[in-house]
């Protein structure tokens, strides 16, 4: 199969995780074309997304895919310069094109369904399976696909034997979006806590690479995605991947929205709690090893049975029939 993804911006690195995977785990012609030069944030992209810009050899590249496009997956909104392009592509609107939203705070839409202003016939629209399907009620929930040649069973985070509990929290970028907020006063507050006690060491990266977040994880106990939306993100994910206690805020709306996507009835064995409760549960995990052993071990398991993208994308090839 002939798939190409749209997405608008250089910061949303789903996109290019899913079509690597539906290249190298289903072996289909899987491309990723996006906007925007990164600049200090390019490293949070896939490696094989491929950048447009306004000049002929790009169009030429983008008119050519599309040409030869089965599937076009058109993530968040279709930028007006891809647009432009793909209108003169003969029959283009006879491939299945299929609308998916991410909403994160650097891209539109955030709140409102833009998929009736691109005038396009949507084969399927789809909404990642996170806080977004209460607010795309009529969208099929779909997971995230979690894709990186250096996330493996074998490399994950081992117990501790003595020392302090080591926590990390990687907001990939700040936001104070109502679905998209990783911290409030309160929540760094407890931040400040934590780096004070001697019981927790607690690193927090921002604006680093996929590869040095993953590697940290791999000396790490505790991740924490936020806890004050409801919600929850790709840092929910790529913890238990790594096998570590994951801590986030989700709801019972986004846990039914994940059981939807992820197609399961077990949930996953995340610590669910608010910017008040961060510092006990942590506290709790630092003086009961024992606890602490068997949640780093039930999380590991529950990401590679249930999560892991040799599972999922598959999901999206029934989605494009």
């Amino acid at each position: 199969m002939k798939i190409v993804h749209l997405s608008p911006s250089i910061l949303a690195g789903a996109p290019g995780m899913l079509a690597d995977a539906q290249r190298e785990i289903l072996g289909h012609e899987a491309s990723h074309l996006r906007v925007g030069d990164g600049g200090a944030h390019r490293d949070l992209m896939s490696p094989n997304s491929l950048q447009s810009t306004d000049c002929p050899q790009d169009r030429e590249i983008f008119t050519t895919l599309l040409d030869q496009a089965e599937v076009i997956h058109v993530h968040n909104f279709l930028p007006p310069l891809l647009r432009r392009w793909a209108a003169a592509v003969p029959d283009v609107f006879d491939r299945r094109w299929v609308y998916q939203v991410h909403s994160p705070s650097h891209e539109r839409p955030l709140f409102g369904d833009l998929s009736a202003d691109h005038g396009l016939p949507w084969h399927a629209k789809l909404a990642v399976c996170h806080a977004h399907p209460r607010m795309f009620p009529d969208f099929t929930p779909v997971p995230n696909v979690l894709h990186r040649p250096f996330i493996t069973p074998a490399r994950r985070a081992q117990p501790p034997t003595d020392g302090p509990l080591r926590v990390v929290h990687s907001p990939s970028t700040r936001s104070q979006g109502r679905w998209s907020a990783k911290s409030d006063e309160l929540f760094e507050l407890e931040l400040q806590r934590l780096q004070a006690d001697p019981r927790v060491e607690l690193q927090t990266l921002e604006g680093v690479s996929p590869l040095r977040v993953s590697t940290t994880r791999l000396f790490s106990h505790v991740s924490i995605d936020e806890v004050v939306t409801g919600g929850f993100h790709l840092v929910s994910y790529e913890g238990l991947a790594a096998g570590n206690v994951v801590i986030n805020g989700a709801d019972e709306l986004s846990m039914a929205a994940f059981a939807m996507g992820f197609r399961t009835a077990e949930r996953p064995p995340w610590l669910i709690t608010d910017s008040a409760g961060v510092h006990q549960q942590l506290l709790a995990l630092a003086t009961d090893r024992s606890r602490l052993a068997d949640l780093m071990q039930a999380g590991h398991e529950y990401f590679w049975r249930v999560m892991a993208a040799e599972r999922v994308v598959g999901f999206f090839d029934e989605i494009y029939a």
